[in-house]
C-alpha cells in the first residue's frame, strides 16, 4: 500500500527528525526576501513565512 505522504492528500509526518526540520523548514534567502517585501508587520511576516513553508512542503 502507498504511504500517505505519496497520495493525493499529503500530510505532515508525525515525528519529524531534526534533520528534516532543518532542511525543509529553514527559510531560504529567497523566502526571506519575499516575506520582507510582501508582509508589513512582524506578526504578518511570521504568519506568511509559516504559510509559505507549509505550501512548499505540502504543495
Amino acid at each position: 500500500m502507498t504511504s500517505i505522504e505519496r497520495t493525493a492528500y499529503p500530510r505532515f509526518t508525525r515525528a519529524p527528525s531534526v534533520k528534516e526540520l532543518r532542511t525543509l523548514y529553514t527559510p531560504t534567502p529567497t523566502d526571506i526576501a519575499f516575506v520582507a517585501t510582501t508582509a508589513r508587520g512582524p506578526a504578518q511576516k511570521f504568519g506568511l513565512m509559516i504559510l509559505l513553508k507549509v505550501y512548499q512542503r505540502l504543495g
